[in-house]
Order: C-alpha cells, then sequence, then structure tokens
C-alpha cells in the first residue's frame, strides 16, 4: 500500500505539473500572438486589419493596401518587430511570400548574430512544419525547428485584401526545452524523493517482515513435510493465541486428516489391501533400489478365471465376502514381507523382496494356487474359485512400474489361457507373441480398409444325386509379404480387440454382393451361407443391417444363410437371444446352428430356437465310415435333425467312406474336401462341374467296396 501511495502520488504530481506546463505556454503563446498583431496593426495606422476567431487568437493580417502591394522591409517594420520581441519576450519575425521560389522569406527578424552582422537567410519552404497551414492561409501554433532545436511560435498568415497569401508574421515564446525546464526539475525531484521513501520502507518492511514471518517459515517447513509424505514429530506454535496460532492449529488438522486420507487412497475398502495406488507406489520404490543392482524381487499377479459368475449367481456382497478370505489366505501365505495389493476386481499383485527369486516365487505361487483352489464355505453355499498366476522377475524383466505391471499381465494370460500351467513366468517369447498379435492386429485394420480380404465359397453338395444346395462363404487374407494368412491366426486377433464387429459386416457386405451376382447371371446355387460372431450376433442393430444389406443388393432374403455357433448363446439372455431370432425369421433369412454336438445344450436349442439348418460339426463324421459305433451315433443325430424339420448339412466329408456314410443316411447335403475346398467365386462353377463328372468313377468304387 506504501508503495502504490508513493507511486499514485508522485503519478498525479507529475500529471498536473505537466498539465500546468502546458498550459501556461498556451496562455504565453496566445497572448504572444494577441500582442504582435495589436502591435504591428497599430504600429502601421492600420495597414493591417486583424482578424480572431471565437476565442479572440488571431487567425490573419489582412493588408488594407492595394492587391499585390509587397511586403518589404522599411525601418518602421524593423522598430515594430523589435518591439514585438521585447514585448513578448521570444522571438518575432516577418515573411513575405516568394511565387517565384513558393516560400516564405525572411526580411524582418529579432534575431541578431552577436558580431553586429545582417542574419542569414531563412524561408519557410514546403516541408516545414507551419508551411501547409500557412500556404492554405491558416494560422499555425505548435513547435517550429531552429538550429537543432525547437521554438514554441505562432504564425499569422498576412493575406491581401482579396485573401491571397502575401507573408506570415511569426512570434515565439522560447526554447522548447526551456519552457519545460521546471516540469524536469520537479520530475527528478519527485523521482528522487520517491526512490528515497521507496528504499526506506523496503529496508523497513524487509526487516519486520523478516522477523515476523519466522514463525511460517517453520509451519512452512512442517507443512513441506506433510506434503512429502512425512509425518512430523509435533506441530510448533500451537500455543500461540494468535494468526500464527490458528495456522499451526490448522496443520495439526491437516495432519490427522492425512491419517485419515493416506488409509482411504491406499487401501482396498473390501479386503483392507493395498489399492491400485499403493500397488504402484510400492513398485515404483522397489525399481528404484533394484536400480543399485543389491536389491531383488519376484512380483505375482494373481486373478480368479470365472470370478463374474460368483457375482451374478450370489450376488457381489458374497462376492466381495470371498475376495476378503482370498486375502486372508494370501496373506497368511505370503507373510507380512510381501506386499499384497488388489488393483481391480479380482486381480491382486503381490510383490516378493526375496534374492532367491525363481524358486521362492514358484513355491509361493503353488501354495496359493493350493490353498485358493480350497472351496470357500459361505451361508450361500460352499463356492470354488479357479486361480491363475503370472510371475515377473525384477529387475531382469523391467526397469519401471509401468512395463512390470504389462508383463506380469502377459504371464497372467498366457497362464489363464494354458491348458496345463496355472503359473507361468514372463519369458521373451511372451512379449514377442504379443508384438506380433499387435502387428497382425495393425495390418487386419488396413486390409478391412484397402479391401486385401477376399471371400471363397465352399460347395453344399446333396450326396444323393450331387445337386448344390449351397455355398458357405469363408474369408481368405492373402498378404504380399507373408503369403496367405490363415483364418484361425487372424480371427482370434479380431475377436480380442472387436475387429470381428468390422469383419463380419465385411464378409456379410461381399457375400450378399456376390450372391446378387449370381442370381443375376442365372446360376442356381440355393444360399450362401454367412458365419455370425457372438459379438456381431448381440448388436442391437444387427436385423438390421442384414435387411439393409439384402436391400442395398436386390437379394432375396431366403438366399442368405446366417450360420451361428453355442458359443453366441453363452453370456446372452434367452429372451434377447429369442428376439433376435425372431427378427431374422421376419427378414425372412435361414438360420442355421453351425457345430453341432460340440457343446453341451444344443438340444435344449433346437427345441426353443427357430432355426432351419442343422450342420453336424466334423468330429461326428471323421472316421465313422469304419467304426460303427461312431456311425450309429451320426445316424441318431441326423435322425433327430430330419425329426425336428431340419435341412441338415454334414461338414468335413474328405474320404469317399465318409461321403458315401453322409448320402446313406440322408443327409440334404454335405461340404469337404472330398467334394471342393474353399475357391474363389470364379472358381466355383468349375470344382462342381469336375465333382459332377466323377459320379460314374465314384459310383463304381462304392460298388466294389460293397462288394
Amino acid at each position: 500500500m506504501v508503495l502504490c501511495s508513493i507511486g499514485l502520488i508522485s503519478g498525479l504530481s507529475y500529471f498536473e505539473l505537466s498539465r500546468t506546463t502546458e498550459d501556461n505556454a498556451s496562455i504565453r503563446i496566445d497572448r504572444a500572438a494577441r500582442a504582435a498583431v495589436a502591435i504591428l496593426c497599430f504600429g502601421t495606422d492600420r495597414f493591417f486589419e486583424p482578424e480572431f476567431d471565437d476565442t479572440d487568437n488571431p487567425v490573419s493580417l489582412r493588408m488594407t493596401a492595394i492587391d499585390g502591394s509587397p511586403l518589404v522591409k522599411n525601418a518602421k517594420l524593423e522598430q515594430l518587430v523589435d518591439a514585438i520581441g521585447r514585448t513578448n519576450q521570444g522571438a518575432a519575425n516577418l515573411f513575405a511570400w516568394a511565387p517565384q521560389t513558393a516560400s516564405f522569406d525572411r526580411f524582418v527578424t529579432t534575431f541578431k548574430p552577436p558580431d553586429g552582422s545582417p542574419p542569414a537567410a531563412f524561408s519557410i519552404r514546403e516541408g516545414h512544419p507551419a508551411y501547409t497551414s500557412l500556404a492554405a492561409g491558416q494560422p499555425f501554433i505548435g513547435e517550429v525547428p531552429l538550429m537543432g532545436r525547437f521554438r514554441l511560435a505562432y504564425l499569422t498568415p498576412i493575406l491581401t485584401e482579396n485573401g491571397k497569401v502575401a507573408g506570415a508574421l511569426a512570434v515565439d515564446v522560447g526554447w522548447v526545452d526551456d519552457l519545460s525546464t521546471a516540469e524536469t526539475r520537479l520530475k527528478t525531484r519527485i523521482a528522487s524523493a520517491a526512490i528515497v521513501i521507496l528504499m526506506g520502507v523496503i529496508l523497513m518492511g524487509g526487516i519486520f517482515l523478516r522477523f515476523e514471518l519466522r514463525p511460517l517459515r517453520r509451519l512452512a517447513r512442517t507443512a513441506d513435510e506433510l506434503a512429502a509424505g512425512t509425518q512430523p514429530r509435533e506441530i510448533p506454535f500451537t500455543d500461540r493465541q494468535d494468526e500464527i496460532g490458528d495456522l499451526a492449529h490448522g496443520l495439526e488438522r491437516v495432519t490427522d486428516l492425512q491419517d485419515k486420507l493416506q488409509k482411504l487412497a491406499y487401501t482396498d475398502p473390501v479386503t483392507t489391501a493395498g489399492n491400485r495406488a499403493r500397488y504402484f507406489s510400492d513398485l515404483n520404490k522397489a525399481l528404484k533400489r533394484a536400480k543399485d543392482g543389491t536389491f531383488r524381487a519376484s512380483l505375482i499377479h494373481l486373478d480368479f478365471n470365472g470370478f463374474a459368475k460368483i457375482n451374478d449367481t450370489f450376488g457381489q456382497q458374497v462376492g466381495n465376502r470371498v475376495l476378503l478370505q482370498a486375502y486372508a489366505r494370501l496373506a497368511k501365505i505370503f507373510g507380512p514381507s510381501a506386499q499384497i495389493a488388489r488393483i481391480s476386481a479380482d486381480d491382486f499383485c503381490i510383490l516378493l523382496p526375496f534374492d532367491a527369486q525363481g524358486a521362492i516365487a514358484e513355491d509361493y505361487a503353488i501354495q496359493a494356487i493350493e490353498l485358493l483352489s480350497v472351496p470357500f464355505h459361505m451361508e450361500e453355499g460352499e463356492i470354488r474359485v479357479e486361480p491363475s498366476i503370472g510371475i515377473a522377475l525384477l529387475p531382469q524383466d523391467a526397469h519401471d512400474a509401468e512395463t512390470a505391471h504389462r508383463v506380469a499381465g502377459l504371464a497372467l494370460r498366457a497362464a489363464k489361457e494354458s491348458k496345463s500351467a496355472r503359473h507361468i513366468f514372463f519369458s521373451a517369447p511372451l512379449n514377442e507373441r504379443v508384438q506380433t498379435d499387435m502387428l497382425l492386429e495393425t495390418l487386419l485394420r488396413t486390409a478391412l480398409k484397402t479391401g486385401q480380404l477376399e471371400l471363397h465359397y465352399q460347395p453344399q453338395i446333396c450326396p444323393a444325386d450331387d445337386r448344390l444346395v449351397g455355398l458357405e462363404a469363408l474369408i481368405r487374407w492373402p498378404n504380399e509379404k507373408r503369403g496367405h494368412i490363415p483364418p484361425a491366426e487372424f480371427i482370434p486377433i479380431a475377436e480380442k480387440t472387436g475387429l470381428i464387429l468390422e469383419l463380419g459386416q465385411y464378409v456379410l457386405e461381399r457375400a450378399c454382393k456376390q450372391a446378387a451376382e449370381w442370381q443375376q447371371a442365372g446360376f442356381e446355387f440355393g444360399q450362401v451361407s454367412v458365419n455370425v460372431s457372438p459379438l456381431q450376433f448381440r448388436q442391437p442393430s444387427f436385423a438390421a443391417t442384414v435387411r439393409q444389406m439384402l436391400a442395398a443388393h436386390r437379394l432375396p432374403a431366403q438366399m442368405l444363410c446366417l450360420e451361428l455357433t453355442e458359443n453366441v448363446f453363452v453370456d446372452t439372455g434367452e429372451q434377447m437371444v429369442l428376439d433376435i431370432l425372431s427378427e431374422l425369421q421376419q427378414i425372412g433369412v435361414q438360420l442355421s446352428l453351425d457345430d453341432f454336438g460340440s457343446g453341451y445344450s444344443s438340444l435344449i436349442y433346437l427345441h426353443r430356437l427357430p432355426f432351419q439348418e442343422l450342420k453336424i460339426d466334423r468330429a461326428f463324421l471323421a472316421g465313422a465310415d469304419r467304426d460303427p459305433q461312431k456311425e450309429q451315433l451320426f445316424q441318431a443325430i441326423v435322425g433327430l435333425g430330419r425329426s425336428l424339420g431340419l435341412r441338415v448339412i454334414a461338414e468335413g466329408a474328405e474320404t469317399p467312406g465318409e461321403y458315401a456314410l453322409t448320402a446313406a443316411h440322408g443327409c440334404d447335403g454335405m461340404q469337404g474336401f472330398f467334394c471342393s475346398p474353399a475357391v474363389a467365386a470364379q472358381d466355383v462353377r468349375e470344382c462342381i462341374d469336375a465333382f459332377r463328372k466323377s459320379r460314374p468313377a465314384r459310383s463304381a468304387t462304392m460298388e466294389k467296396k460293397r462288394a
């Protein structure tokens, strides 16, 4: 406030002085102009008639002589000009207009050289500040240059009786910088006084503040300790009764609150284990210690397969009690030296600070799997979980927390996908597989955008008469660098990344387009079958998409068959399945249950859901021509399908005997390499014709076998 007050007072003083100086200069120059006009007018017996503006300032001097009378130097004008200079305490000059040079030439002046010699010639020419105004017959008030400096002058034009410019009267009140001498002197004094006062205030204020702020600096150090996570031994100045004491009491309450927040921020509320924040904090600290090579640890990442079903079946409260008991078992196994954290629903991470990494970590992992596999006894019943464990060794597998967590997660994923191992150590091949999957995902996205994927079609032949009853559309991926990438390699990637939706849309659109072209060409192909993934089937807009594709390509609905596996119905409500299938049935497309017999609830699906076709999995056909019991099972499945009014297609016929078996038991169709592999659209007719031509040879072979 002191600094602002001094600055304000100094500024106002300087502003007022500047304004007063300007006003005084303006008054002096106005008076000088009036005095000069009066002296010149009355001293020449009214040879000049002055003209004034509304403020009584002269705007011109009009000559009363005959038009065109020139202004010339004479003794009287010199005396009058000297009188004007003495009266105004400044310079006075008379100028005559010279048409030949378009300038105002001085012919009388008060400027006298010290040696008494005549003054030097001077003219006001174009470029001079007053020239434009005087040439237009207007007065000029302002600064004019002279000998490298400026003078405050008033120049009044002299006009003839008819208004033509004849010359000018110039008066001034001195040098401009001399007029502001007082202003400059006062400004210097104000600045000096302000600086002295400010320095004094700063010095006294600094001493006072240093003394008064010493308690605040101590409290600030205490606050820094709190911010760094260090608990101070005591809060100083809590005994004071002033504002410092209030602040100390506030920090004391913050300390208590920090203890509570520490527990809330780093503790899992369900199990009381560490939470995700605590886990990454501990992991970062461990890896920092490991940088010097004297500390080693193991990171165990554990979760339970299918834990979500416990919540769905018994409720979340029961699931939380299972997690609490699981944490108690883990704490019992790993002991107090391990840092256990629950980082998400059923994910636990355990940091083991042991030197003998591999052997000890594996022993603990085996114990954890054995103990956690023991059923949990709840009021609701006996609950079992299936744990899987991934293990990373630190620091050899990772040098930062993010990488350590990632590689332990990769090992866990491998353990969950493994059919034999329940715990797996991270290794370089696991990381390479992830990198390969990421590269394949990138290539697949590009292939979908650029249309690199192709559809091949495998014929479905009626074994009784070799009639074509349908074609199954199968995706193929020719790649310039890697050759043909098999579907078994890229379809799982598409399912994991969600690209299966875009891939399914791609196949459906291309299959409908090709079927429409065959129909227009008069090719009788029966129907085109397209496989539908579970994720694609569960999309709310799936039926609308099918309707849109059929309409876009003008393809009759009965020529499209959608093949669904039992996986479509896993984790999907029965009513939702019925609603989607009913909507597809209203559209008119054919519905086929693919890979029948490979699941556990196929008979329920057949009984309740509106399918028109049943595709028997190859596992029931392979070798059935040589195994009577397997043949009876195959015959029973065919009979079941036909009794339900379904069209029965056998998959995977690869030998003449398997082909003959499908014919003997009345299958409506069969597909497999015995008839034809999946081929490009342009090769379908040729493959079918070749198969039909081989019928006599096949019949002869069959007769020989029967004989």
